[in-house]
């Protein structure tokens, strides 16, 4: 018999302290965050680089309006060179396959330690308020980091492909819809209602990279908290979601939530600072106020990331203790 989800707020409280506990793992994934956008600049900046040299245009405007801005300007601008827009993309591949690939092997050794800590906070609501509860949930070494990332890296590998495949299908089907739907809507009678098909093309596939997102992190959980295949995890997820999904959807809503707000404030904190730098004088903090903001941002997001991940295992983990381990004792009676 399965025993009964915790509540969202015991779910969410006990994945906040898990992570607060382990929060070195906030830092090992912002760096690596970090360092795999940086790495994908270098790409865009060769590009930028034969895109000056072809166009002659000047390198400075090409990268003015941030990264993702000078990615669309040269491959607009290489699409009359065959040759240097297929050399740009190849390198472009390369980076984002090979970086995706080690970014997520690291982010399986952050999930064993954060699987490691809920395991050893199972019963923190009878711990002391001295601190105790604090101190048992933490699981973070360098060497439980690194034992993580060799069991499970394998697997998380895998799965960061399947991840990459189910975005490139999204994305795909998005374009054909929004490129021959445009075609076929044009000098027809269905070009009045061509902006509805926009608006309904996107929101669906805002909905899908959100269903595929919170695939890929209950798998994560799954995978690495029952020590399993892919394969198992898919079956076993399932039928988590067919008994939890109300706790697994809440946890999602609420911390979806969390994060929205603090875009939100995000964007008006930016805002506040471009206004600054206008400012005589006071301008000159802009830099490393800048600086700050992003810091601090990138830090809040990885933390939020990892309690949503920190809650998702809690609720898992009561599950496949009840239902999965229950079936092996069962066999090992029966044997």
């Amino acid at each position: 018999m399965t025993a009964a989800p915790l509540p969202l707020r015991a779910a969410l409280s006990r994945g906040a302290l898990v992570a607060v506990a382990n929060w070195p793992l906030v830092l090992v994934e912002f760096a690596i965050e970090s360092l795999y956008k940086l790495a994908l600049t270098v790409p865009v900046v060769g590009g930028a680089l034969m895109v000056a040299a072809l166009v002659g245009t000047d390198l400075q405007s090409i990268l003015s309006g941030g990264a993702q801005s000078a990615t669309d300007l040269v491959i607009g601008s290489l699409a009359t060179a065959p040759a240097a827009l297929t050399s740009f993309l190849a390198a472009l591949g390369i980076v984002a396959l090979g970086g995706e690939v080690l970014m997520f092997v690291v982010k399986a050794g952050t999930l064993a330690v954060i699987v490691a800590g809920e395991r050893q906070a199972d019963a923190w609501h009878r711990y002391s308020e001295e601190g105790g509860g604090f101190h048992r949930g933490s699981a973070w070494s360098l060497g439980a980091f690194y034992d993580g990332a060799r069991r499970f890296g394998a697997r998380a590998a895998r799965l960061a492909a399947w991840l990459g495949l189910a975005y490139f299908v999204i994305g795909l089907a998005y374009f054909v819809v929004v490129r021959f739907g445009f075609r076929f809507a044009l000098g027809s009678a269905w070009e009045p209602t061509w902006p509805v098909v926009v608006v309904a093309a996107t929101s669906a596939g805002v909905v899908a990279i959100a269903v595929v997102n919170l695939t890929y992190d209950l798998l994560r959980v799954i995978v690495i908290t029952d020590d399993c295949r892919i394969s198992v995890a898919f079956g076993r997820l399932r039928t988590f979601m067919l008994e939890d999904a109300r706790q697994v959807i809440g946890i999602f809503s609420v911390m979806a939530g969390g994060v929205m707000v603090a875009t939100a404030i995000a964007l008006v904190a930016t805002a506040g600072l471009t206004l600054i730098a206008w400012v005589p004088f006071v301008g000159l903090l802009f830099v490393p106020l800048q600086a700050a903001a992003w810091l601090v941002r990138g830090l809040l997001f990885q933390y939020l990331g990892l309690t949503t991940l920190a809650a998702y295992q809690t609720q898992y983990r009561r599950f496949s203790d009840s239902r999965w381990q229950s079936h092996e004792s069962s066999r090992t009676r029966n044997a």
